[in-house]
C-alpha cells in the first residue's frame, strides 16, 4: 500500500494525536534510561516530564537538574519537536523526499490551516528556515552573556536550550536560578521576549509579512488574508491591553522598585510571556491575585494558529467576539474586517471555547477531589496552565498525587491538540447523514 494511501486512511486529527502520544512514549523511554538520570526517578515523573516537554508546557514534578546532560538533550529534542509541530516536520521531510500527491498535501494544509494546498510546501520550508535562523541568532546573543559564567561547552548548550525553549513557547530554562536571576540582563530579557513573540505570531502570518515587504519593495499592492489581519490586529490589542492592565495592577507591587525603563521592559516581557510561554522574572507568589486571573484569561485565549503556542487561539476568540456583536446587533450574519465568517467556523469556534472551558472546569473539579490542602485558585491556575501550555505553577505541581499528575498530563495533551480536534480524533468512523432540516420552533432564552 502506498504512503499516500496509508495517510489518507486516517484523519489529520488522529495522526496528530498518535504522533504526540508516540513521541511522549519514545521520550519517556529515553528519559527512563539510567544514563539520562542523575538520580533514580519514578516512572510517572519520567512520563510527566516527557509529556510536558512534548506539549511545550514546561510544568515539572521534579527539578530538571535531576536529569543528566543526555536527559536534558532528550528534553531539548522533545521541545523542538513539540514546538514546531510533529506533523509540520513530518510533511516537510516527506515533501522534500517524495511527491505524495494532492491528497497528502491537502492533509498537511488542513493541519496547518492553509486554504491553498499549493502553499503547503512553501510554509513548511518557511517554518524550518525561520526556526533555524531565530534559534541560531538567539543562541549567539545569549552565549555572549553566559560565556564568562560557564565552561564554553556548557554555555553553548544552555544558550541553545534557552533559545529553543523561548522560540517554542516551552518556558523551560537551564539558567541557574531561572530567568529571575537574569532579570537585569537586558540582552537575555530582550532576546527571550523577541523569540517568544516570533514563535507566538505564527508562521503563516510571518510568510504574509514577508510577501508584503517584498511587494512594498517592488511598489506593488498586497492584501493580507483575513487570518493574518486578525492575528496582527488581535495580537497588538491583546499585548497593549495586557501590558496596561498588568502595569496598573503591579506598578506598586513587583514593579515598585524598578525605574521607568525597566518597568516598561518588564511589562512588555510579561505581556508576551503570559500568552503561552510562561517565563517569569520574579516568583509568581509576588503577583496580585487579580494578575493571576489576568494570566489565566490571556493564556486561555493563547496565540495564533500555526504558531508554537497553544490556547484556543486568537482567531477563535475573535470569531467569538464577532458572534456576540452580531447577536447584540440582531444580525444573522457574523462578519470580521469586511468579510463574512462561514456558519461552520462560527459553530467550530463556539465548540472550541465551550469544550476548552468545560475541560478546565472538569479537571479543576477532579483535582479539588484528588488534591487536598490547596486553595481553589491554586488548583484552577494549575488546570488552566496545563491546558493552555503556559507552564506556570503556584508551586503545587511537585506535590500532586499520582492521579493528579495524570489529570494534568491529560490537560497538557488536550490543550496542545485542542479539545475539538481530540473529539474528532476519537471518532472512529464518520457516519454519513442525509442533509435535512427539522421544523423550526423558538424557545425562551435568557
Amino acid at each position: 500500500m502506498s504512503t499516500k494511501r496509508i495517510l489518507s486512511l486516517f484523519p489529520p486529527e488522529q495522526i496528530l494525536l498518535w504522533s504526540i502520544l508516540i513521541t511522549i512514549g519514545v521520550g519517556a523511554f529515553l528519559l527512563a534510561l539510567p544514563m539520562a538520570q542523575v538520580k533514580s526517578i519514578a516512572l510517572l515523573d519520567v512520563i510527566f516530564t516527557a509529556a510536558s516537554a512534548t506539549t511545550v508546557n514546561g510544568m515539572f514534578t521534579i527539578p530538571i537538574d535531576s536529569f543528566s546532560l543526555f536527559g536534558k538533550t532528550v528534553i531539548l529534542f522533545l521541545i523542538q519537536i513539540g514546538g514546531l509541530g510533529l506533523i509540520s516536520m513530518t510533511f516537510f521531510f516527506l515533501n522534500m523526499l517524495m511527491n505524495l500527491g494532492l491528497g497528502s498535501q491537502l492533509m498537511a494544509g488542513k493541519i496547518l490551516e492553509i486554504e491553498n494546498w499549493k502553499q503547503t510546501k512553501q510554509v513548511l520550508l518557511l517554518i524550518t528556515i525561520v526556526t533555524i535562523a531565530c534559534e541560531f541568532i538567539g543562541t549567539l546573543c545569549i552565549f555572549g552573556v553566559l560565556a564568562p559564567k560557564y565552561p564554553v561547552g556548557m554555555a553553548w548548550f544552555i544558550s541553545l536550550f534557552h533559545a529553543i525553549s523561548s522560540f517554542c513557547s516551552a518556558g523551560i530554562t537551564l539558567l541557574d536560578g531561572g530567568m529571575s536571576n537574569y532579570s537585569s540582563s537586558y540582552v537575555i530579557v530582550i532576546i527571550t521576549m523577541l523569540l517568544m513573540f516570533v514563535g507566538e505570531l505564527g508562521f503563516i502570518t510571518w510568510q504574509e509579512i514577508g510577501n508584503w515587504l517584498q511587494a512594498k519593495r517592488n511598489h506593488k499592492p498586497y492584501r493580507f488574508s483575513l487570518h493574518s489581519k486578525i492575528v496582527l490586529y488581535g495580537s497588538t490589542i491583546m499585548l497593549m491591553c495586557t501590558g496596561i492592565i498588568f502595569w496598573i495592577l503591579e506598578h506598586k507591587n513587583i514593579l515598585a522598585n524598578e525605574g521607568a525603563g525597566d518597568s516598561i521592559l518588564s511589562t512588555l516581557f510579561y505581556a508576551v510571556s503570559f500568552r503561552s510561554t510562561g517565563f517569569l522574572l520574579t516568583g509568581i507568589g509576588s503577583f496580585h491575585v487579580a494578575t493571576i486571573m489576568l494570566i489565566m484569561f490571556i493564556s486561555f485565549v493563547g496565540v495564533a494558529p500555526g504558531s508554537t503556542g497553544s490556547g484556543i487561539k486568537i482567531t477563535t476568540f475573535a470569531v467569538f467576539l464577532a458572534t456576540i456583536r452580531a447577536a447584540i446587533s440582531g444580525k444573522t450574519v457574523v462578519y470580521l474586517k469586511g468579510r463574512t465568517i462561514s456558519l461552520s467556523q462560527v459553530y467550530r469556534s463556539m465548540a472550541i471555547i465551550s469544550l476548552g472551558l468545560g475541560w478546565v472546569i472538569l479537571s479543576t473539579f477532579c483535582l479539588l477531589i484528588t488534591e487536598q490542602g490547596f486553595t481553589f485558585i491554586q488548583v484552577l491556575f494549575e488546570s488552566m496552565s496545563a491546558f493552555s501550555s503556559l507552564g506556570m505553577s503556584t508551586g503545587i505541581t511537585e506535590s500532586l498525587s499520582s492521579l493528579g499528575k495524570i489529570f494534568i498530563m491529560a490537560s497538557m495533551i488536550i490543550g496542545r491538540i485542542g479539545s475539538f480536534s481530540l473529539i474528532l480524533a476519537l471518532k472512529l468512523k464518520k457516519k454519513k447523514e442525509a442533509e435535512f432540516s427539522y421544523p423550526e420552533e423558538r424557545v425562551m432564552l435568557g
